[in-house]
């Protein structure tokens, strides 16, 4: 079961590495894009309930939607973030995610605390081994597309902003998980519900809708790929923990890289070798660290 629960949070990071490559070919304002990602999201999470909808409860239901809610937070504060850094060094501070889903994981759900300091030492040792080659990886292609110019202030801001988005994607699976009795079939629906409200509502307070059939496709794909990965993260942190399961996911920052190279062209690995070989160490280590837990 540990070996599916590796495998199902190495799936979610391939799904969440490649939700956002959509919006590179999207015309869409970038409320517009996230109205359609809540419309993907939620009819993907929905999904489960024809499986079973197991058993509903009112306080759990609300704790699903609480989830949702700050799942959709995040996504608008890391747009946020990225209008004003530039999706290059916003990436990597987001992708902090793995370190405080680690840090939630041992305060408030108590995980591993029963196995003794050492334990723990190797666990946030390990998440910020990841933390550390995600966050190199995220200064690759500087010079890019990607790249905006800011003033200072600007940058702070876009900083700050990036990692309140790191703080709200590493807690939104804690109530979720704190969700118990309640049946995946609700406890997903409850979380897409929240996130589509989180991510629709706010924008039919700004105007109309700049509907572009083509945009909408690309933004509810996203919304897929992006409830995809909630769907096979979230069991992932049942089977090995919050603590280990979320950091796993942050490898997302390697395919959202390979997605970049081979696919958008954004860079020249020949340039970059040296930091994607210490990336690369860093995370193996990382995932080492893990894995012998």
């Amino acid at each position: 079961m540990r070996f599916l629960g590796f495998l199902l949070a190495l799936l979610a990071a391939v799904a969440f590495g490649f939700y956002m490559v959509p919006r590179r070919f999207s015309q869409s304002s970038s409320g517009d894009f996230s109205a359609y990602m809540g419309i993907g999201i939620a009819g993907t999470l929905a999904a489960p309930l024809f499986a079973g909808p197991g058993n509903f409860a009112s306080r759990g239901f609300l704790l699903a939607i609480g989830s949702g809610l700050v799942f959709a937070l995040a996504t608008h504060l890391f747009v946020l973030a990225v209008d004003r850094l530039g999706l290059t060094r916003a990436t990597p501070v987001k992708n902090l995610a793995g370190v405080f889903g680690t840090l939630f994981g041992l305060t408030i759900l108590a995980e591993y605390h029963a196995a003794g300091i050492l334990v723990i030492v190797q666990l946030v040792a390990g998440s910020l081994v990841i933390a550390v080659g995600a966050y190199l990886i995220g200064g690759i292609g500087h010079a890019g597309r990607a790249t905006v110019d800011t003033d200072a202030r600007e940058r702070t801001v876009g900083f700050l902003l990036a990692f309140l988005s790191a703080a709200c994607f590493g807690f939104y699976l804690v109530p979720l998980r704190l969700s118990a009795p309640l049946g995946s079939g609700f406890g997903y629906l409850g979380v897409g519900i929240g996130a589509l409200a989180g991510l629709v509502v706010p924008r039919l307070f700004a105007g109309p809708f700049h509907w572009r059939a083509e945009d909408s496709r690309l933004g509810i794909l996203a919304g897929v790929l992006l409830a995809v990965g909630v769907l096979l993260g979230t069991p992932a942190t049942r089977l090995i923990g919050l603590s280990v399961a979320w950091p796993l996911t942050q490898l997302n920052t390697f395919v959202a890289l390979a997605a970049g190279l081979f696919w958008l062209h954004e860079f020249d690995a020949g340039r970059e070798r040296g930091r994607l070989l210490a990336a690369t160490l860093l995370t193996v280590v990382g995932i080492g660290l893990l894995a012998m837990l």
